[in-house]
């Protein structure tokens, strides 16, 4: 739940009227005449990007320094004058699109990377266990409200995976945010879900239009930052003026995030609301943006591998997982999970970090010019012979302990093999969250639930530069396992 993390583009492009303003403000931007085919190639590549087709965007990413070696990857990850945050400012346009919140001061990003270590990291797996009973109770109902919106196929329902997976993460983390209340607050809730399309479809929009133009294409896309404004409005109050009749039940409010992150900082002189409220913004969009493209892809590898799903579900009958503790203990959900996110990584690259003065590596190579952005190698990385082998081929049971005795590979594990959650102290340090979430879905629907594509044939997923995006139009059909 790290930006750095949360990379991928989803598949919601900007509306008509911004494309319109896009091809216009290109054409200009580039100096391509009319007269020599420059609008049929602007309306070639948003025709492109709308349905799903591959292509670059006109803003090549200049000085790109792609790391290997474990030293490498552990100095990239630590060395203070290479950022994360800026990487992610620079894409996403945290200026608009967080409000205007600082990222390039050194002391702040180590007050905050201190807070969210010990809110997220260290106190997360003891909120998760207490949230848990609410968390299942809200999977529950979301999960009918979803199924009931979906369409009789063949005796199954069909519903669209990537927006019920949105919809069901989005609610269940909202619970752990901000608390039920707030969860259930229908213009909250609406705010919720669509801040996170939001910052994606400026992340588009910002790389194709000029730097000047961003305050333009950010209040045409966003409608003035209606969901951002809701939000932080709503944050502000219960994590200052309000906090005191914030109306959520205390057995959860003292589990949530934001109620948690308002007492760790009670004493100090740097956080107030204000801050407060848009450091939350923050991990919330990378909270609400990355779990749902996990599970996304998970199902659709689980509607394509009909003997792992019978595999897991035979885990969960036995098992029968009814906490966090025991959720976290299934070997075979943990190792399909890890290989599939191995196999369809969010972002081909990791652990990205912009320089903000000149860095050299200590070995003397590579140099890294200031703007210019280090990274590694992601799919290299977990294509690795020596670590995987038959790299290319789909083993749900990869990560599987080999002996009793063999300590269980978890899906949130640290490693310069699997740089999915980053690497050093800034892993991700919400990584227990989204995993949760994910697992507590999935085992729900495989508990209750066969799958299969509604279109087995249909194409699942696309591709935009490094980035895997899953289609808005694909559907699962669902069919009730025990009454076959």
């Amino acid at each position: 739940m790290n930006p750095q993390l949360f990379t991928s583009v989803g598949s919601l492009g900007p509306t008509r009227l911004a494309f319109g303003i896009l091809a216009v403000v290109a054409t200009v931007y580039l100096g391509v005449s009319l007269h020599q085919g420059g609008l049929k190639k602007l309306r070639r590549i948003v025709n492109d990007f709308s349905n799903g087709r591959y292509y670059k965007p006109w803003k090549a990413a200049d000085n790109f320094t792609v790391l290997s070696t474990k030293k490498q990857i552990a100095e990239l990850s630590e060395a203070s004058v290479l950022s994360q945050k800026a990487v992610y400012a620079d894409m996403f346009g945290f200026k608009h699109t967080m409000n205007g919140i600082d990222h390039n001061s050194l002391d702040h990003r180590v007050i905050r990377t201190r807070l969210y270590a010990r809110l997220l990291h260290l106190n997360g797996p003891v909120y998760l266990d207490g949230l848990f009973p609410f968390l299942k109770e809200k999977l529950n109902a979301t999960l009918q409200v979803e199924l009931r919106k979906g369409r009789n196929v063949n005796g199954g329902l069909s519903i669209p995976v990537a927006l019920t997976a949105r919809r069901l993460s989005s609610k269940l983390m909202a619970v752990v945010f901000y608390g039920d209340v707030l969860a259930s607050d229908e213009e909250f809730s609406a705010a919720l879900l669509k801040y996170p399309k939001d910052m994606i479809k400026c992340m588009a929009a910002f790389q194709l239009t000029p730097s000047w133009m961003s305050p333009y294409m950010h209040a045409i896309l966003t409608n003035r930052g209606e969901a951002m404004h809701k939000i932080q409005a709503r944050l502000r109050d219960i994590m200052g003026t309000g906090r005191k009749s914030w109306t959520e039940p205390e057995k959860t409010k003292k589990l949530t995030i934001a109620h948690n992150m308002t007492e760790m900082t009670d004493d100090s002189d740097y956080w107030d609301p204000e801050l407060l409220s848009q450091s939350l913004l923050g991990i919330w969009f990378a909270a609400a943006h990355q779990p749902w493209m996990f599970l996304d892809f998970i199902l659709l590898e689980l509607c394509a591998r009909p003997e792992w799903q019978s595999a897991i579900q035979e885990e969960l009958d036995t098992l029968a997982p009814s906490n966090y503790h025991e959720l976290e203990k299934l070997p075979l959900l943990d190792s399909f999970i890890k290989e599939t996110i191995r196999l369809n990584p969010l972002d081909q690259y990791a652990i990205r970090r912009k320089a903000l003065e000149p860095y050299t590596f200590q070995s003397g190579a590579p140099s890294v010019p200031k703007g210019g952005t280090a990274c590694v190698s992601a799919y290299d990385l977990m294509h690795d012979t020596q670590h995987y082998p038959s790299p290319n081929s789909f083993q749900g049971g990869r990560f599987v302990p080999k002996t009793k005795a063999a300590p269980q590979s978890k899906f949130t594990e640290i490693s310069d093999k699997f740089p999915v959650w980053g690497y050093g102290s800034l892993a991700c340090p919400g990584r227990f969250y989204a995993s949760l979430i994910i697992k507590m879905i999935i085992s729900e629907i495989l508990t209750k639930y066969d799958m299969r594509l509604e279109k087995e044939k249909e194409r699942t997923k696309w591709y935009w530069e490094s980035f895997t995006m899953p289609y808005e139009s694909t559907r699962v059909v669902l069919k009730d396992r025990h009454h076959a």
